[in-house]
């Protein structure tokens, strides 16, 4: 049972008492006015044990109660600061606070915001300045507030209602982050350039893009850029071209880029070697690497870029994820596109202003799995109790990760299952002495586990039978046939060449003495 006893300020004895009884630990009484004052005490009641109570808690009415939500709250957009809105609202009828206390640091503010992707966390603000300036530019809001008494015993009011307000554009400060890829020159002289640049500032939710480029350059799908573009393609000739590349929206534009493609003579000159002397990629976890690298030493190298892709993928070549850092950075961690048992080919590059060199390339997996296929295998030679068996590597999008080692099991007649480990770097094994029918299959794997098995190849190993024994007669009694008419051949030679020695020499010792 609670017991709510109200009095005021200048009294001294109670005056009133209302209580209320709960088996919860929570009940409610109305109260008359908050500018009186409130002593609170709980009583527990039992069948068993007698009655106990709290010590007594006075308090103020104002510093307790859940006050009334605001009447109306609306936005105002400020001209001229895309980020930046004036907040106002109006207290309830019989508000217990005067504007005087409102002004002052009586009441404590929060506001919830809610965006298109996303609904925020209630933000703490002072709303005695209307002027807020913590919104982002071009951004559709959906505002509400509340507030309380400063008093750590105080609730939070209702929410006020829900005000929608779109802030105003502005001009984008700078171009993002460009890069650029040049393929070899075509048998005509061209080289097909691609354009990749970082995802536009969030500040700049209207905007477009412009590249620029002499007459001779073919803009390809270089026109009509829009923020979900994130590269496009040139083709560009031996000399060397200078481009522009601009964003801009209907607040202004931000200072162009300069794009300077080397000529191809050039091009070839900086790229003959790499100035990396190592690369490591370490993972983190299912979604992030972190790639090092050491580099030697040169006061022309001015940066850095990163480059990954899914190996023998097409955005390999076309649309590779890419990240460029200062001459002073030799590692970074990367996320965008990182996903578990999947190769990667990272490659890092060095810069020397508008050129790179070749770099270096490692095949990377953020985590390994077990494979998902085994080898195939298949006969390469088949003689008398003898087979050569050969296998076809498992295909790079099924590895899961790295192949550490093979499993060839082969199965006889008898259903006696054996088993022999293979060196990664093997590709091919080969039996002797064997006869009869066979089960050859493989299994691939990686540090993961172990793969399922590839498909079984069914081989029958014949015995030496009678025709294989006069086959092979033959073959040497032909054989030994051959060198007997050529040894004939070379001593008729001899003779009618009247080079033949007329008295046999002691001294030749054997038959290959005399030919």
């Amino acid at each position: 049972m609670l017991n709510l006893i109200h009095t005021t300020p200048c009294k001294s004895t109670w005056w009133k008492s209302d209580q209320c009884t709960s088996s919860l630990p929570r009940c409610s009484v109305p109260v008359s006015s908050l500018n009186r004052i409130y002593c609170i005490q709980v009583f527990a009641h039992s069948d068993h044990h007698p009655t106990v109570s709290s010590d007594m808690l006075c308090l103020n009415g104002t510093d307790a109660v859940k006050l009334p939500p605001p009447e109306q709250f609306w936005l105002i957009a400020e001209n001229g600061s895309p980020r930046c809105l004036r907040l106002r609202w109006s207290p309830p009828k019989n508000f217990p606070l005067t504007t005087q206390k409102i002004n002052s640091s009586y009441l404590l503010y929060q506001l919830q915001n809610s965006t298109a992707d996303q609904n925020g966390k209630p933000l703490d603000v002072d709303l005695r300045e209307e002027l807020q300036c913590v919104f982002l530019p071009c951004t559709q809001y959906s505002l509400k507030m509340r507030y309380r008494y400063n008093h750590n015993l105080s609730h939070w009011s209702d929410w006020s209602p829900t005000t929608t307000i779109h802030t105003d554009v502005q001009a984008p400060s700078s171009v993002p982050q460009l890069w650029w890829t040049v393929q070899p020159a075509d048998a005509a002289g061209f080289r097909r350039v691609t354009l990749l640049w970082k995802a536009a500032l969030e500040t700049a939710c209207t905007a477009w893009f412009s590249v620029q480029c002499p007459a001779a350059v073919d803009l390809g799908d270089c026109t009509n850029l829009s923020l979900a573009n994130r590269s496009c393609h040139l083709i560009v000739p031996r000399n060397t071209c200078i481009c522009t590349f601009s964003m801009f929206n209907f607040a202004g534009s931000a200072p162009p880029a300069s794009i300077t493609i080397s000529s191809q003579w050039q091009t070839v000159n900086i790229t003959d070697q790499t100035s990396l002397i190592s690369l490591q990629v370490t993972s983190l976890n299912d979604s992030s690497v972190e790639v090092q690298w050491r580099a030697m030493e040169s006061p022309t190298i001015t940066g850095f870029v990163v480059e990954w892709c899914i190996t023998e993928s097409t955005q390999c070549q076309r649309d590779p994820h890419w990240h460029r850092v200062g001459n002073n950075t030799n590692k970074v961690i990367i996320t965008e596109g990182v996903e578990p048992n999947t190769p990667y080919s990272i490659s890092v590059r060095a810069v020397y202003g508008v050129m790179s060199d070749p770099g270096l390339t490692v095949l990377a997996y953020s985590r390994q799995a077990a494979p998902s296929a085994g080898p195939k295998l298949y006969v390469a030679e088949n003689s008398c109790l003898n087979v050569m068996l050969r296998w076809s590597p498992v295909p790079l999008a099924l590895r899961n990760g790295f192949i550490t080692r093979y499993t060839l099991h082969y199965q006889n007649e008898n259903d006696l299952i054996r088993e022999l480990h293979m060196p990664v770097d093997w590709q091919q094994y080969k039996f002797l002495g064997v006869s009869g029918q066979y089960r050859f299959y493989m299994k691939a794997h990686t540090e993961a586990g172990t793969g399922p098995a590839g498909p079984v190849l069914t081989v029958f190993l014949g015995p030496c039978t009678s025709m294989h024994i006069a086959l092979l007669s033959g073959c040497v009694f032909i054989a030994g046939f051959s060198i007997l008419l050529c040894m004939c051949w070379r001593m008729r030679w001899r003779i009618k060449q009247n080079i033949w020695p007329k008295v046999p020499n002691p001294a030749l010792s054997s038959l290959s003495d005399w030919l």
